[in-house]
């Protein structure tokens, strides 16, 4: 059985796009291979909020050499750029952002190629039925993916401090609804991800990954850092694609990474590098790639963080926070003012006496724990437990973040707040 293929090139940078572009797809038997004369064709960007410094969107210049060298290559009959980011920040936005590192908008670049743009979130859903997927059963899917012949998925190469990676597998959370994207946002992440790709007509012809600038540390977005990566990937399967990249951002083993090890057992592609034949350029790792470690305890001084049972959507968001805060040299002024801070959160985990200075994190802090006869620890859900709970969490001097899980920039846009008024109150 011949081996999938994950093709390698390099481009220094957007201006080498499309010649790396066309670099990668030569050993893939070039966009021929995958788009026929006459056939319309989908590209799916990562579009999510653009932030200064931070490289987190599809560059709009590498959009624009990829809509070239398909025109170039083949002739479609339509190509479109579409992706939803998500709620709160609609397409018209993120499509219409004059990018930092681009200075382009993403809607008027490809548009100036001949290409039309569509906002997902303002577009057409679809719930279906995903009979093999293990936890999102069903979801509400676009439904341009029945009104297209191809699917092109276009990634960014970035690190993303809960699943590790986000690359093409991640990407495809774009593909369903806001509403099924806030479903199981924690522990089942991974596994929701490769169920995406199970559903009808999911599955992308292939996968282009915009990695000359990528996002290495603590990703996806506000607390990353443009790392100059100088590569291109691609391959027809988002498992191998991923498999390949979690291996150049440093995972020596890509099964340590949850959802390109579950993508593989799953069926929907392959992560085993023995299984995959690389093309174009050797693989390599970059040097001095940095990944997120996902440390809370001791890690922060005058931050004392106090862990129940907690799932990774939670502790997630409270490491994005710390992160986001410390590379904004925010943690300095906030504890001039406001002293150290304690953060709770988790099943179980021990409520400290309600102030301005502790923060309860997460709807799963309501609930406690209890032990049974023989000793061994048990999450009390009981109405006693959680009401005496929840007086504290509620009382008027708390600070609890509700959410399930909480929300990326919750934490961090507190203590913005915070400084911003200790800031005013002294002018």
């Amino acid at each position: 059985m011949p081996k999938v293929k994950v093709s390698i090139a390099k481009a220094d940078n957007y201006e080498e796009a499309q010649a790396g572009i066309r670099a990668v797809m030569e050993p893939l038997g070039g966009f021929g291979a995958f788009i026929k004369d006459g056939q319309s064709v989908w590209l799916k960007p990562n579009m999510v909020r653009p932030l200064p410094n931070v490289p987190a969107l599809t560059d709009a210049r590498f959009m624009a050499a990829l809509i070239r060298e398909i025109k170039e290559q083949t002739d479609p009959s339509r190509i479109v750029v579409a992706d939803a980011p998500y709620r709160g920040y609609p397409g018209v936005k993120a499509f219409n952002f004059e990018g930092e590192y681009s200075g382009l908008k993403m809607k008027e670049t490809c548009e100036k190629e001949g290409a039309e743009v569509i906002y997902l979130d303002e577009y057409k859903w679809e719930k279906v039925e995903i009979p093999s997927a293990k936890v999102l059963k069903e979801a509400e899917f676009s439904k341009l993916r029945n009104e297209v012949d191809v699917i092109i998925n276009v990634p960014k190469l970035k690190t993303h401090v809960q699943p590790g990676i986000t690359v093409a597998l991640k990407n495809w959370h774009g593909f369903i609804s806001w509403p099924y994207r806030r479903l199981w946002h924690a522990d089942n992440l991974s596994q929701k991800l490769v169920d995406i790709f199970k559903g009808p007509g999911a599955m992308p012809a292939l996968n282009i990954v915009d990695g000359i600038i990528g996002v290495h540390e603590f990703g996806p977005s506000i607390a990353g850092l443009p790392y100059d990566s100088k590569t291109i990937i691609a391959s027809p399967d988002p498992v191998a694609t991923d498999a390949v990249a979690s291996y150049m951002m440093g995972w020596d083993d890509p099964f340590q990474v949850e959802m390109v090890r579950i993508g593989h057992y799953d069926g929907v592609g392959v992560g085993d590098l023995n299984e995959i034949e690389i093309v174009g350029e050797p693989i390599f790792q970059f040097e001095d790639w940095i990944r997120p470690n996902m440390d809370l305890i001791a890690v922060y001084p005058n931050v004392n963080v106090i862990v129940g049972g907690l799932c990774a959507g939670c502790k997630s968001r409270v490491k994005f926070a710390m992160e986001n805060i410390l590379k904004r040299g925010l943690w300095e002024e906030y504890f001039e003012k406001h002293g150290p801070l304690t953060i709770v959160c988790g099943v179980g985990a021990r409520l400290p006496e309600p102030s301005e200075d502790v923060w309860y994190v997460g709807d799963c802090t309501q609930f406690g724990q209890k032990w049974d006869e023989e000793g061994n620890p048990r999450f009390a859900w009981d109405e006693e437990t959680v009401a005496e709970r929840r007086k504290l969490l509620e009382d008027p001097k708390a600070v609890w973040f509700r959410g399930c899980p909480v929300w990326f920039t919750a934490l961090s846009d507190e203590i913005k707040e915070r400084v911003r008024k200790a800031a005013e109150a002294e002018a």
